[in-house]
């Protein structure tokens, strides 16, 4: 249905409007139409059911899309870090569709940002990825002018990237930098040792590293004005490297990333509460490098575990024990013990035992060996020994098995 929102529209735009609601309809997106240079109420349509929009109630909104508009083609526009318009001109008019955020927002977002634009009600604001607004402006181009548009030639823009690294911005960064003599080579050094020792799991390395000479990060690299939020970056810089470095090191990605979320929250806490949240990045260091020890711990365990299934494999025939095994792979016979017993849930005897009865089980379905002989070829000290550890496991005599089985 057309918004009552709907003046000042020539009437050859009804056919485009109902062409506009239907775009809003499938995207879930608002669209608004003005003319052009126009105050807030000669403002033409919106597909919003309340008449109401962004461009409508917030004029600066307004006048940054219009300066936008005076390009030939569409745009998408970044008001701020989670809301993006696609805007495009069309004669004497503006169009915008959107807002879409990036990312989904809370209830209460979606209230603050109707309010600080000067709304009554709150619009349904979808996320959006970037890659479908931009499928959008070009349906909306190809309608109003008749041809298709590459989607490259879509533009991203910003208030902010308008004066993103002009060349006289960094010639003063890099003076500022030289007149503090910036210790780089510090940091780089320091932050490569780090990355290392996390991705090897190296617990006593790291705190050996820490005990040492460590950069002062403000004489490195001056993030912002307050010291407070120079520290908080560096926090989240630290932890974000911190998670790539445990994931390379061989930490599940899951794992990692929920622990940097975690240390995330705490300084977002931190931060509210004023309180001193710099240590956090230590802890962090301490708590990944924990992370992949243990995974490699977790990863080194279970090839051992392999190891000592191929060595009873090799040996079936024999009497084994786990002395025997676990010497002969590199371990501790309670380790051994211990590490088996946690990946299988038996132990290394019940898995021999196991082992002995399924190869044993095989000759009695696919031979003519007697069952004595078949004991006697497994190692066991007697048949009867043999029927009673085969019955554990299979549930009948090896007689009786023989016989369903053959």
């Amino acid at each position: 249905m057309i918004s009552s929102r709907y003046e000042g529209l020539p009437e050859a735009w009804k056919n485009d409007i109902r062409f506009l609601q239907t775009v809003s309809d499938l995207s879930g997106l608002s669209v608004a139409v003005w003319r052009t240079g126009k105050a807030a109420e000669e403002i033409c349509w919106t597909s919003s059911p309340s008449g109401e929009h962004p461009c409508f109630s917030h004029e600066p909104l307004r006048i940054a899309l219009e300066g936008y508009c005076r390009a030939d083609r569409p745009a998408l526009f970044f008001e701020n870090d989670l809301a993006v318009y696609g805007i495009m001109p069309i004669g004497s008019f503006s169009l915008a569709i959107g807002p879409s955020f990036i990312w989904s927002a809370s209830e209460a977002y979606l209230q603050d940002y109707a309010r600080s634009h000067g709304m009554q009600n709150a619009l349904s604001i979808p996320r959006t990825d970037l890659s479908v607004m931009s499928r959008y402006m070009e349906l909306v181009y190809l309608h109003f002018n008749g041809s298709s548009l590459p989607r490259e030639t879509i533009s991203v823009t910003a208030n902010i990237l308008e004066n993103w690294q002009r060349a006289g911005d960094l010639e003063q960064y890099q003076l500022e930098q030289s007149e503090n003599d910036r210790s780089y080579e510090l940091g780089a050094d320091f932050e490569k040792n780090l990355m290392r020792i996390v991705e090897n799991g190296e617990s006593d390395s790291l705190k050996s590293l820490l005990s040492g000479p460590t950069p002062d990060y403000a004489e490195i690299s001056s993030l912002s004005p307050e010291e407070e939020k120079t520290s908080e970056y560096l926090v989240v810089s630290i932890i974000t490297l911190l998670t790539r470095a445990a994931v390379a090191g061989g930490a599940s990605l899951e794992a990692a990333h929920e622990l940097g979320d975690v240390y995330l929250k705490r300084l977002s806490k931190a931060v509210l509460n004023h309180e001193p949240f710099l240590g956090l990045s230590y802890n962090a260091m301490l708590e990944f490098t924990e992370l992949v020890r243990r995974a490699k711990e977790e990863k080194s365990g279970l090839s051992y575990v392999d190891a000592c299934k191929e060595y009873i494999e090799k040996n079936l025939r024999k009497n084994l024990q786990v002395g025997d095994i676990a010497p002969a792979i590199g371990l501790s016979r309670p380790y051994l013990s211990r590490l088996f017993h946690q990946a299988e849930g038996i132990t290394v005897q019940q898995y021999i035992q196991k082992e002995k009865c399924r190869h044993a089980a095989q000759m009695l379905q696919y031979t003519d060996y007697s069952i004595s002989q078949i004991a006697q070829y497994f190692g066991f000290s007697s048949q009867s020994y043999f029927g009673s550890c085969f019955q554990s496991w299979y549930g009948m005599t090896p007689n009786a098995y023989r016989k369903a089985n053959r």
